[in-house]
């Protein structure tokens, strides 16, 4: 089982090396069918099919080891409609996928994966027709097999331009004489031999008619520019989402608990792990090998862990994408910090918090209830001004502020905040309190936070 998935990985990688080419070059139109599946994207591949061309012939020389014959690579034109058969079936397969018919995709290709099923489902969206589907054709590998490039127009549903593009596929004909797509796996011999093919001299020169076709369409419409550049954008992210969901057990729903009406003034705090890459690894924006790469983590770089999903996968923070995941066993833990945790329900816990909109929500309550916790109180504390002058008022000793919290005027949550104070702050003690609360000297006047903050 592991080498036949390693196989089909190969065979996939040999069209995504094309899609490679298309994403950082301009010379080349051509629709990815991993990306969004049939919608126009235009670019260039002139440096980088070179560059494909030598990687190419270094693996197919590595390999001398191998007993079986190598293909030969034959120098053959482009063939313009040759075969009336691959014009049939190229022309139903767009139609389908146009109308995002799966069943009829099914009969007419193999190896459909779930991603590509939800890339078709979302392109319907947009696309009303291919109208126009003109098939190239090179020899395959072995009888019976060819490369067809497709070139096609589309027509979206709120643009009136019909919009060039290009696919390649790698077709057989069975036993029966019935061509069909074939994205089953296959050895590395035949995907050497398409790289190969799909980066001589023909190919590239229609890759280009096709790419000056492109961008004239563009350059004719700014606002069928723009759609083109945000779908991209937009297809990765419905995609990924729609990956992470089907994959993604469900989880029971967790029983509703009554909030405790007593309170527990040891402070809470919640763990901050930082992570580190045991190896150089894909980061992808959802939690699915089938989502879209975001980058790569080199070995030794640190994250932080924003979560860690039950499913293998782990959430990061990197480099400022909006969601990065990396598969959790290659990932390590360096440390864990513990930071003082916000809490919502309890009065005690809401004061101590960095988060002051919280705190100042709070303040928002309705003022009759307020009142009534005022009045509560001030029956348990001492009359006093609403700040102390603290000229002539002696200390004994200073306290270090542990977390973020605030200074009051009373010995009270709800009394005025005179300021905040941050982790490592000093300030002198006039006293310590029975009541949970510290007395201290606060620039010019005198203030009061919470005893288990400080020490």
């Amino acid at each position: 089982m592991e080498e036949n998935n390693n196989m089909a990985s190969k065979f996939v990688e040999w069209i995504k090396d094309v899609i490679e080419l298309i994403k950082d070059n301009k010379r080349i139109v051509i629709l990815v069918a991993c990306v969004i599946c049939g919608i126009v994207a235009a670019v260039t591949i002139t440096t980088k099919l070179a560059k494909r061309s030598e990687v190419a012939n270094e693996v197919l020389e590595e390999d001398q080891t191998a007993k079986e014959e190598e293909y030969v690579i034959p120098d053959e034109p482009l063939q313009k409609d040759a075969y009336p058969e691959i014009n049939a079936l190229m022309k139903k397969y767009y139609s389908a996928v146009a109308n995002s018919d799966i069943t009829t995709i099914e009969e007419l290709r193999t190896g459909l994966d779930d991603k590509e099923r939800i890339v078709i489902e979302k392109k319907a969206q947009y696309v009303e027709s291919y109208p126009n589907i003109i098939c190239y054709t090179k020899p395959g590998p072995t009888d019976m097999t060819y490369l067809v490039f497709v070139n096609y127009e589309v027509k979206l549903k709120d643009f009136d331009e019909l919009i060039p593009g290009m696919n390649v596929w790698y077709v057989c004909e069975d036993i029966n004489n019935r061509f069909y797509i074939n994205e089953d796996p296959q050895n590395d011999k035949v995907i050497e031999y398409c790289k190969i093919v799909s980066v001589q001299d023909d190919v590239q020169d229609l890759s280009n008619t096709i790419n000056v076709k492109y961008n004239e369409v563009m350059a004719s419409n700014e606002e069928l520019a723009a759609f083109m550049e945000d779908l991209g954008v937009q297809m990765k992210v419905e995609v990924g989402e729609e990956l992470a969901k089907a994959e993604m057990p469900e989880e029971p729903e967790e029983p509703v608990v009554e909030e405790e009406p007593e309170t527990d003034n040891t402070p809470e705090f919640e763990e901050v792990k930082t992570v580190r890459a045991t190896t150089v690894v894909n980061v992808r924006a959802s939690d699915s090998e089938q989502a879209d790469k975001v980058g790569k983590a080199q070995e030794g770089q640190e994250f932080k862990l924003i979560e860690e999903k039950a499913n293998g996968w782990s959430q990061i923070e990197f480099a400022g994408a909006e969601s990065a995941f990396i598969k959790s066993q290659y990932l390590e833990t360096v440390k864990v910090d513990k930071v003082a945790s916000v809490g919502n329900d309890e009065e005690d816990k809401t004061e101590e918090q960095a988060d002051t909109t919280a705190e100042d929500k709070s303040k928002d309550k309705d003022k009759k209830d307020e009142t009534k916790k005022e009045d509560e109180t001030k029956k348990d504390e001492p009359k006093k001004e609403e700040k102390e002058d603290a000229s002539n008022v002696k200390t004994s000793g200073s306290v270090t502020a542990q977390v973020t919290l605030n200074v009051r005027s009373k010995a009270s949550t709800e009394s005025e905040k005179l300021g905040t104070l941050y982790p490592g702050d000093k300030l002198e003690v006039v006293e310590k309190m029975s009541d949970g609360w510290t007395k201290v000297k606060y620039h010019d006047s005198i203030g009061y936070v919470k005893t288990e903050f400080v020490e």
